[in-house]
């Protein structure tokens, strides 16, 4: 392009062309190098899913092979070398030009996490697999430090993902390290790391945003089937209280406009009505379903029809 530059303006200044041609030939010729471009973007980014994927399914391969035979410093040495390998590819990529390369280097640092945390895991003389399959304080801590560093320098939603799961890993191992129940640990967990993942969200403090909202608002819906599933409490409140937020979750989507809430309500009153009849179609029967249902669709034709106060049309004057 710096040679086809210097070229035009030689024939713009010997008359050969004029200065409008000049221009359009210029813009023809970066339209087919942004074109290349973006291609060789794409393949870049395919080779490095599939450099990867085989990458994974090699360590597994080996690993099944002569991971104990490595011994502690083996192993610390090829997960060392593999999060190293992630981390300097993401870092090199995420400056690229375009949206192709950046989000592959997304992806590289999210297996990155994954690494650094099974490295964490053997370097406290336990077996990666056993110790991802349930953490331990300081491996989920340890891939917390990580997987905040990287949010904070990229705020995507794969390192939002990131976060989030070091979070609740934390969480849990945390809770049972104190010796709490588990519907303490998960229920209540869950509930209060929602609502705080939502706020962070509409704050953003935490993005993108769709990301944070989808995100807190399961969490939010995973306490209480973790209440229903333990029978915490009298009867089965749990679901009652899945019910409930979903129904938040759904007026809460449909005032604030947010699609991600509006959906994943509507998916958790499905789920919780679902368990509810279940739970009392013997007492209640086909009866409730049927009038719950009309119930739903006629608020919801309501709500639909509702306007705010300030985005009423104004209106006509009354004819003499």
């Amino acid at each position: 392009m710096e040679d086809l530059d210097r070229r035009v303006a030689r024939w713009v200044e010997a008359g050969v062309i004029g200065a409008g041609q000049g221009e359009a030939i210029l813009a023809l010729e970066g339209e087919g190098r942004e074109a290349g471009g973006r291609r060789r973007a794409v393949v870049a980014e395919v080779l490095g899913y599939l450099g990867g994927v085989l990458a994974v399914v090699a360590g597994f391969v080996l690993g099944a092979e002569s991971w104990g035979q490595l011994g502690p410093w083996g192993r610390a040495a090829v997960l060392a070398a593999v999060t190293g390998v992630l981390l300097g590819a993401g870092w090199w990529l995420r400056g690229s030009e375009g949206r192709v390369l950046p989000r592959l280097a997304s992806v590289l640092w999210l297996f990155a996490v994954a690494g650094f945390a099974g490295l964490v895991a053997v370097l406290q003389e336990g077996r990666s697999d056993d110790a991802l399959a349930d953490p331990s304080f300081g491996v989920a801590a340890g891939a917390l430090v990580l997987a905040l560093g990287l949010y904070l320098l990229e705020r995507r939603a794969l390192q939002q993902v990131a976060l989030f799961v070091a979070v609740v890993a934390t969480m849990v191992a945390g809770g049972h390290r104190l010796g709490w129940s588990w519907e303490t640990v998960e229920g209540y967990g869950f509930l209060a790391l929602g609502a705080a993942w939502l706020e962070l969200g509409r704050r953003g403090l935490v993005g993108p945003r769709r990301t944070s909202e989808a995100l807190g608002a399961l969490a939010l819906l995973s306490g209480p089937e973790v209440f229903d599933a333990e029978a915490v409490g009298p009867g089965d409140w749990g679901l009652w209280l899945g019910l409930g937020l979903s129904v938040a979750l759904i007026v809460a989507g449909s005032v604030l406009a947010r699609n991600v809430l509006l959906g994943i309500g509507t998916a958790g009153m499905v789920l919780y009505l679902g368990q509810v009849a279940g739970e009392h179609w013997n007492d209640l029967g086909a009866p409730l379903a049927i009038l719950v249902g009309l119930g739903l669709v006629a608020a919801a034709a309501v709500v639909a029809r509702l306007r705010p106060a300030g985005n009423e049309a104004p209106r006509r004057p009354a004819a003499d």
